[in-house]
C-alpha cells in the first residue's frame, strides 16, 4: 500500500519533532525545511531517511542543539570557523552564506568549518550558491570506509563533492561520492527491499567482486 504525505504535512511534523527535542523555533523550521527539501529532491537518504540517524546522534549528545558556528580566524577573503559540534545542517547554512557574502564583497570568499557532523544532502549548499550567482566547490572529509584503488583496508573516506555552477539556461550543480554507491543510498535500497542497480561488493574475504548485492 503506497501513503502519500503532502510536503507541508511532512515540514510541519518535522519542525513539531525537532521543536520537542529543544531546538527553537527558527531552527526547528530550517531543520525541518532542509529535511523535506532534500525528500522532495528524490534524496530520502538525506531527507526523511536521515531524521532517525539525527535524532539518536543528538540524545547521543554528538549532536548539540542550539549551537552556531562561530568564526575563529579570518583573513582577507578567507576564514575559519568552528562548529561547536552544533547541527551540521545549521553550520552549513551560516557558512555557505558566509562564503558568499566573501564572495561578493572579494571576488572569491573560502570558509572552512571544524568540529561539526553530518550536513545531510552536500548539494543543497551548492544550489544556494547558484541561485545567489555565484559558482562555488564544497567538500567534506568522513571516516575511513573505502580502500584506494587495489587496496583492501578502508583507508580513505567517500568524501562528498559538490560544483555549483550559475546560468541563464538553468544552474548546473552536481553532487557525488567517491564511491560507486553512498551508504545512504545503499540504505535506502535496503528498506525498500531492492537490490544494487550494478555490480559491486566484497566477498567474505575482502576481495572485490562482480556480483549484484541483494539487501
Amino acid at each position: 500500500m503506497t501513503i502519500t504525505i503532502q510536503s507541508k504535512e511532512m515540514n510541519d511534523v518535522l519542525a513539531t519533532l525537532f521543536s520537542k527535542y529543544g531546538f527553537n523555533d527558527d531552527y526547528a523550521k530550517l531543520l525541518a525545511e532542509v529535511h523535506t527539501e532534500n525528500t522532495l529532491h528524490g534524496v530520502n537518504s538525506h531527507g526523511i531517511n536521515r531524521v532517525p540517524f539525527f535524532i539518536e546522534q543528538l540524545k547521543l549528545g554528538l549532536i548539540l542543539k542550539d549551537i552556531e558556528a562561530e568564526k575563529v580566524e579570518s583573513f582577507g577573503c578567507i576564514e575559519r570557523w568552528d562548529g561547536k559540534l552544533g547541527s551540521g545542517v545549521i553550520n552549513a547554512i551560516k557558512c555557505t552564506n558566509r562564503s558568499i557574502e566573501l564572495a561578493k564583497e572579494n571576488g572569491i570568499g573560502l570558509v572552512a568549518l571544524r568540529n561539526t557532523n553530518h550536513w545531510m544532502r552536500a548539494g543543497y549548499y551548492g544550489w544556494m550558491m547558484a541561485k545567489q550567482n555565484c559558482m562555488g566547490i564544497l567538500f567534506t572529509n568522513t571516516e575511513p570506509n573505502m580502500p584506494a584503488w587495489g587496496g583492501k583496508e578502508a583507508r580513505l573516506g567517500n568524501n562528498p563533492l559538490v560544483i555549483s555552477i550559475p546560468r541563464k539556461k538553468g544552474q548546473i550543480v552536481l553532487d557525488m561520492a567517491m564511491t560507486q554507491f553512498s551508504f545512504g543510498k545503499m540504505n535506502e535500497y535496503k528498506l525498500n527491499g531492492q537490490p544494487l542497480p550494478f555490480d559491486g561488493g566484497w566477498d567474505a574475504n575482502g576481495n572485490l567482486k562482480k556480483m549484484r548485492r541483494t539487501f
